[in-house]
């Protein structure tokens, strides 16, 4: 490197470069010519890139060191490379202040800070010189604020603007109203306690995203339909909006309003927003029936309107990928249109009122789901056979119905369950690219707010998965009228992490192989009529964290082993015929446990306190003896010396009364005797 003289571009990102670069020797004369410099991507620190950096720096306009390990603060002599046009130093673990010697960068277009664990207050005095700044990206420094005047104006036009979970507010920033050129905004979960300014309607016809969401901000908004021209996405989730739903955005792609208290109904949602695509209205006050123009919707892919009050029933659109309308209340049966939607992944119509069979055609023709949410409805019938063709299903949820009949051996053919498998992500973004005079980006590249999930109820809560759903294997057929065995072919699904049956009529032994479920996380196969033993290979699932076989018609002791032990008693209550800890009945033949937590003592003490006080008389009993020989032996030696006898007793005497006061300092006293 140091004999390169005439070098003027090095790009070296990804290539495990180690934390610290070799000093350059005080002698040598490094390139003065080095204008373009990427090094992203390594293991580099800062105490030692730094000062290798400054020996180059004469004319670099390029600098790109972010995803590395720099640590420590930024050095101020960073202000110092007048020729700077590009800075990228996010994803370090960089901490401290911003230097104000950033001022003195006149030249610079892009500055990224990003994810880094920087603080302080940022002043205009950080931006004093910075004429030309086009993109600002200070994202994830929690403990970086603004303290800027109401009346400033800044030096420069910025067209990309990510301040996500810094402190900006709680005023809506004021001095955003100068920004002209605004494509990018993104100033969510940033303390922001205001209302969306009028003035900012006027930068929304640019913007092709805008993130605001996780904030404060109420009031009500505008007919949108007019404000944005062309955007990529708006996101205004979880805020505090109160008001009727407005008129959406004639033509865009992604659109969240999700967790606010938006009401009112969505019949004029076709023709006001027909090129939407992805569309997230969750967690409102949403009232009415779903229009019938949603099945011309060709260009929705995913549409959410969980947690609101729709009613009626469901009209599709014809090429959707992913479906959540649970928690409502939509009636009749689940619409034949549905078969249409053939590229299909996800299917949440839990917590409704649906009614009539599970259609066969779901096994059919949505050959691509990898979740089917069924739960708490009014279906009817068997669970049909043909959903044993799904074989990308991660997650069968049909739980709280009135589904009969066996449970379907084919279910060892949802081979998604039996091995990880890696699928596409579902997020629904398109590559936009966007040119400038100053610098080129696409959206791919950017960070982006919606990542497809689901909404899955794990041990008894509703979890919300978002890029770990693949690591989510589960069935849950509980509480319906389910009878039969419970048939072994199941067990072959090895990566399966929770299986629920309970609260069914199921009968018969359980699996004997029940053990090759080694990824089991959850069983519950309580409140049924399963008899016999429970297998020794139930101990082998190691991973098992939640248990419950109670209240069925299981016989026999339960398997001491260790991992069995572990659970509580009411995993196995309900089972007359059942015996061995954690159970309070003894196995006939076992002596009687001496753990008051579990076990009745043969005199049927059943408190831990009588119990404890039985011990603790015994054990004084003993210790009275110990002491009338003990004493007797001493005493009897102390008579052939009077004057031993005279000092002996005279120090005992005290802690001799001392001690019978106070039991628990009995056995001391003994011992020393």
């Amino acid at each position: 490197m140091s004999k390169l003289t005439l070098l003027q571009l090095l790009s070296m990102s990804y290539c495990d470069l180690p934390p610290h670069v070799d000093p350059l020797p005080s002698t040598v004369n490094a390139s003065n010519f080095l204008s373009y410099l990427r090094l992203n991507g390594n293991n580099l620190s800062s105490s030692s890139v730094f000062p290798w950096l400054f020996n180059f720096s004469s004319r670099l306009i390029y600098l790109n060191i972010n995803d590395n390990n720099l640590q420590g603060p930024i050095p101020n002599a960073i202000g110092n490379i007048a020729s700077l046009e590009y800075l990228y130093l996010h994803e370090n673990l960089l901490d401290g202040a911003i230097p104000s010697s950033f001022g003195n960068l006149s030249r610079l277009i892009y500055l990224s800070l990003g994810n880094n664990q920087l603080e302080g207050v940022i002043t205009e005095a950080h931006f004093s010189g910075l004429y030309r700044l086009s993109y600002l990206c200070l994202f994830q420094n929690l403990d970086i604020s603004f303290n800027f005047s109401s009346a400033w104006n800044p030096p420069f036009q910025l067209r990309y603007l990510d301040l996500m979970d810094c402190k900006l507010g709680p005023h809506f920033p004021t001095w955003l109203h100068t920004q002209k050129e605004l494509w990018y905004l993104d100033i969510s979960n940033a303390g922001i306690h205001d209302t969306l300014p009028d003035w900012f309607w006027d930068l929304s016809p640019k913007l092709y995203g805008f993130n605001a969401s996780h904030n404060n901000i109420y009031g009500v908004l505008p007919d949108l339909s007019s404000r944005f021209s062309t955007y990529l996405f708006i996101d205004l989730s979880s805020n505090q909006f109160n008001c009727l739903l407005p008129s959406l955005p004639l033509k865009g792609s992604v659109l969240d309003f999700s967790n606010n208290k938006f009401w009112g109904s969505i019949t004029d949602l076709c023709s006001k927003a027909s090129f939407l695509e992805h569309l997230d209205l969750s967690s409102n006050l949403l009232s009415g029936q779903l229009p019938d123009c949603f099945g011309n919707q060709m260009s929705l892919k995913f549409l959410n309107l969980s947690y609101n009050n729709l009613s009626g029933k469901i009209p599709l659109p014809n090429n959707i990928s992913s479906l959540h309308l649970q928690n409502n209340s939509f009636t009749g049966e689940i619409p034949a249109s549905l078969r249409n939607c053939t590229s299909l992944h996800f299917l949440d119509l839990s917590e409704n009122k649906l009614t009539g069979e599970i259609p066969t055609w779901l096994g059919d023709r949505l050959s691509k789901l990898v979740l089917l949410n069924l739960r708490s409805n009014q279906f009817l019938g068997t669970i049909p056979l043909n959903l044993c063709y799904l074989t990308c299903l991660q997650v069968l949820d049909i739980s709280f119905n009135k589904i009969s009949g066996p449970v379907p051996k084919c279910l060892s053919n949802l081979t998604a369950m039996v091995q990880q498998v890696e699928f596409e992500s579902y997020t629904l973004i398109h590559a936009l690219v966007i040119k400038s005079p100053q610098f080129e980006t696409s959206f791919q590249q950017l960070r982006f707010p919606h990542f497809e999930g689901a909404e899955v109820t794990w041990k008894g809560k509703e979890n919300e998965y978002i890029k770990s759903l693949q690591l989510v294997k589960l069935i849950d057929l509980s509480s319906n009228n389910l009878v039969g065995e419970i048939p072994p072919e199941i067990t072959s699904l090895v990566g399966l992490v929770a299986l629920n049956l309970s609260r069914n009529n199921l009968s018969g032994l359980l699996p004997v192989k029940l053990g090759q479920l080694r990824s089991l996380n959850f069983l519950d196969l309580s409140r049924n009529h399963i008899s016999g033993g429970i297998p020794v290979g139930l101990s082998q699932l190691d991973a098992l964290g939640v248990l419950d076989l109670s209240y069925n018609n299981l016989s026999g002791k339960i398997p001491f082993i260790a991992h069995l032990q572990t659970f509580e008693a009411s995993a196995y209550v309900g089972n007359s015929r059942l015996c061995g800890p954690p159970l309070a009945k003894p196995c006939p033949g076992d002596e009687s446990p001496l753990d008051p937590k579990f076990n009745e003592n043969k005199k049927g003490i059943e408190s831990p306190e009588e119990e404890d006080e039985l011990i603790s008389l015994g054990f004084y009993i003993a210790m009275t003896l110990g002491f009338i020989v003990g004493f007797w032996g001493v005493f009897g030696t102390l008579q052939l010396n009077k004057s031993w006898k005279s000092a002996f007793f005279g120090s005992m005497e005290w802690l001799y009364v001392r001690t019978l006061i106070n039991k628990n300092r009995l056995q001391n006293f003994f011992a020393f005797l």
